[in-house]
């Protein structure tokens, strides 16, 4: 039986909780429009899949994408509007039944336009079409709720922290996705690399999500919940990130309900890294 990794859209998604925020004149950490407005940011990630099939025997899966993502600033309606292009992008997930599913950036037409408020909080515009093939590879939706971190939108002093949740659906052309992530964000301080004085934040939290799709004509569902830890680093000069590092342990379970099997047990482990091109 041909399993689908529906949890694979996390590629695009919790592996890249991070994005540019800006400390404003007064002290407040919150988002305003970048001094550079457009960039290019690299995000990678990797995910390794274990089902445990009962008699059937156990099931491995892995999955690996690299994208290029060019994002432009703005000033939007409610806060600042982000215009991402996908220039490359290269998902592949493993298949115990069959070939590796593949995604590349031809699968995707057409930019992901949302905006983000003083805190991060996500509202969609409009997003490029994908593939049916692609889809449960590729996810851009995801990134206009996920890849940005959730900033306190006022004051904030080294050790203070905020905590956040971060709740969405995805509708896709044979299923869907429905996420939630409550998550804790603490200012750390300044840190210097390469001789910019950047600030440090960490965050870690708890992540849940049940998606559905089509697999061999029957409709196939996921559901995982679990941990997730990550840090990132911003340049207020700038008001840019320039560094996002992430990982999440998850369990659950994946059911055909058709079939008329038992759900089997399911782990997911994934990291994943967000860096500005060019430093």
């Amino acid at each position: 039986m041909k399993y689908v990794a529906f949890s694979a859209i996390l590629l695009f998604g919790l592996s890249a909780c991070s994005g540019p925020g800006a400390v404003s004149p007064s002290g407040g950490l919150m988002y305003t429009v970048p001094a550079t407005s457009s960039v290019v940011y690299v995000a990678e990630s990797s995910q390794d899949v274990f089902i445990d099939a009962g008699a059937m025997g156990s099931m491995n899966m892995t999955g690996n994408s690299e994208s290029e993502l060019a994002m432009a600033f703005a000033t939007g309606t409610d806060g600042v509007q982000v215009t991402t292009t996908f220039l490359k992008v290269s998902a592949s997930m493993s298949q115990p039944m069959g070939g590796a599913q593949t995604a590349s950036e031809s699968d995707v037409d057409g930019e992901l336009v949302f905006t983000i408020d003083k805190t991060g909080n996500g509202t969609l515009v409009s997003a490029p079409e994908v593939t049916v093939t692609a889809e449960q590879l590729i996810s851009p939706v995801a990134l206009a709720y996920e890849f940005f971190p959730r900033l306190p939108g006022g004051a904030a002093s080294p050790g203070d922290m905020w905590t956040d949740t971060i709740q969405y659906e995805i509708v896709m052309s044979q299923g869907g996705l429905s996420s939630k992530s409550v998550v804790t964000y603490t200012l750390v301080g300044d840190t210097v690399v390469d001789g910019l004085t950047l600030l440090h934040v960490t965050y870690e939290g708890e992540a849940e999500a049940v998606g559905s799709g089509a697999t061999e004509g029957m409709e196939a569902i996921q559901s995982f919940s679990g941990d997730l830890t990550g840090m990132f680093l911003w340049d207020p000069a700038r008001s840019l990130m320039v560094f996002n590092e992430s990982s999440q342990d998850l369990d659950g379970s994946v059911e055909v309900p058709a079939s008329g099997m038992p759900a089997f047990p399911m782990t997911i482990t994934a990291t994943g890294t967000v860096y500005l091109q060019g430093g």
